[in-house]
């Protein structure tokens, strides 16, 4: 389902969008606007993940270690 929105550019914005055609214009919009969604969410998590980094004291051992830990729990 499409949604028909309103909005505002500034005049800089607006010449140079002119130079996409007219039947491209939402594909276009649509786009760079999926791509800039993805790259805040990227960036979100990214920075939950440095918080988390921060605030979380270092684990001793290893990773095989953990998962052999972890294999033998439930068996």
């Amino acid at each position: 389902m499409a949604h028909r929105i309103n909005v505002l550019l500034d005049d800089e914005v607006w010449e140079q969008f002119q130079v996409i055609p007219l039947g491209e214009r939402s594909r276009f919009l649509n786009q760079v606007i999926t791509r800039e969604l993805l790259e805040r969410r990227q960036r979100e998590a990214w920075e939950a993940m440095q918080s988390l980094r921060n605030r979380l004291q270092p684990v001793s051992g290893c990773s095989e270690e953990w998962v052999r830990a972890d294999r033998d729990s439930h068996g």
